[in-house]
């Protein structure tokens, strides 16, 4: 059963209880007026019978009681008069009110063909019945109650339809839903079309949360993609490289040993080149999951070891000159940053000068005396796989400066790439100080700048 159909039964079922409820109270209340009526004029009545008394038991040729009809029985059970249909037996109550004076009782009874409402009133030589026909009274209750049946289907209609029309309203969000993410399931395609939900209740909020998973997942999709086949790219070259230097061990056995051991040092450096790749692709693949929260740090002190660490790798010479900014980071996060800065001016500067490394203001710069970055290539630099035509020849996979990107915009800051006075580049990242940090841009619609 649908939640429309849902909706709509419970929207009638709750009108008919109420609308039910109200009617059985006003059913009873006008019953009981009704029933109060008939008793006050019976009393009425029995004044008249007091002269039917007087007057020996026996009934006025005209009286007040030609509406009500009366039977008198003496204490002996004699019937001396009725105008009832038939006559009317006492009941046991009624035969105790023989020789009583002014104590009455009241019944319902049929006689004849009819219900009729009787008040037995005591006098010392019998009793007087005098009678009500409810013939009007059931009428107008039979009456009542089929008003209030046909007001209660009436209602369930009402209510059913006014309820199904709501539903439909509320679900018709929850259809469109339904059917888009069908859809995605049998084609795959995320790029369907949604139409937008201006509601701004629970549903067109989910509408909305929907539409934007859609686009995060299409944009994830086409990037793992675009992913896929720019590592499928950058693993061709050094894979080539390598079978090329396998097939030539192969296939010139009588090698001397210098150029065996040549060959063989050149596969050693493809094979670390090739698994740097594949680790900075496994990086990037996974999205660098951290899942340390971000602390408050000095960034002098996350990134001096790091300056140690690189400057032994490489054999150069990387001085650090860091004031005491302060930032909300994750320290692994922004250290893997600065050692991909580091490790990219050491690969573009063959020269023999020292790599800077500036911390100043929450800016972390890292200079170098290589060719510099063209203007137009400035942005570029930043995305994945992207290498400039002069480096191209240069090792290396192109994904050392998207990582420092997507760490700086993770932590609500900035990269940048400039040339540096005398002959160079400075390139690096900003990042907030404590006092002015915020929490990155949840959609995905933050740049690198």
């Amino acid at each position: 059963m649908s939640i429309r159909t849902r909706i709509a039964l419970a929207a009638a079922l709750t009108s008919v209880v109420a609308t039910a409820a109200v009617g059985l109270v006003a059913y009873r209340i006008t019953s009981d007026r009704l029933a109060d009526a008939v008793d006050r004029s019976l009393v009425e009545a029995g004044s008249v019978a007091v002269d039917v008394v007087a007057k020996g038991g026996r009934l006025p040729e005209r009286s007040s009681l030609d509406r009500y009809p009366v039977q008198t029985v003496l204490a002996d059970g004699t019937v001396v008069a009725t105008t009832f249909e038939r006559t009317v037996e006492l009941t046991s109550v009624e035969r105790e009110l023989i020789g009583s004076r002014g104590r009455t009782s009241f019944r319902t009874a049929e006689v004849g063909r009819h219900d009729y409402r009787i008040r037995a009133v005591g006098f010392p030589n019998g009793v007087a019945l005098v009678g009500r026909d409810l013939r009007e009274n059931n009428e107008v209750l039979e009456g009542l109650r089929t008003r209030i049946a046909a007001l209660v289907a009436a209602v369930a209609v009402l209510a059913a339809a006014a309820g199904s029309l709501v539903a439909g309203r509320i679900t018709g969000g929850l259809r469109r839903l339904t059917a888009t993410a069908e859809t995605v399931e049998a084609t795959g395609d995320l790029a369907v079309d949604m139409p937008e939900d201006s509601a701004r209740d629970e549903v067109g909020r989910l509408t909305t949360a929907f539409r934007r998973m859609l686009d995060a997942l299409e944009r994830s999709r086409a990037d793992q993609a675009r992913l896929v086949q720019d590592a499928g790219h950058e693993l061709r070259t050094p894979l080539t490289s390598l079978r090329t230097n396998l097939d030539m061990l192969d296939r010139y056995g009588d090698l001397d040993a210098a150029t065996r051991q040549e060959i063989i040092d050149a596969l050693r450096d493809e094979a670390r080149e090739l698994t740097a790749l594949v680790n900075e692709i496994v990086d990037v693949a996974s999205g660098q999951r951290d899942d340390a929260d971000p602390v408050e740090v000095a960034v002098g002190e996350v990134i001096a070891p790091v300056v140690d660490r690189v400057a032994q790798r490489t054999g150069r010479v990387v001085t650090l000159a860091a004031d005491d900014s302060r930032v909300m980071v994750r320290p692994a996060a922004l250290a893997r940053a600065v050692s991909n800065l580091i490790d990219n001016a050491a690969k573009f500067d063959s020269s023999t000068a020292s790599i800077e490394v500036v911390v100043d203001n929450g800016r972390v710069s890292v200079a170098d005396r290589g060719p510099g970055v063209p203007a137009a290539e400035r942005d570029r630099i930043f995305e994945r796989f992207h290498r400039a035509d002069t480096a191209r020849t240069l090792p290396g996979s192109g994904l050392g400066l998207s990582i420092v990107a997507e760490v700086a915009i993770a932590h609500g800051g900035q990269v940048f790439a400039e040339d540096r006075d005398g002959g160079g580049a400075v390139i690096g990242l900003r990042l907030p100080l404590t006092s002015t940090w915020a929490p990155p841009v949840a959609d995905g619609d933050a740049q690198p700048g």
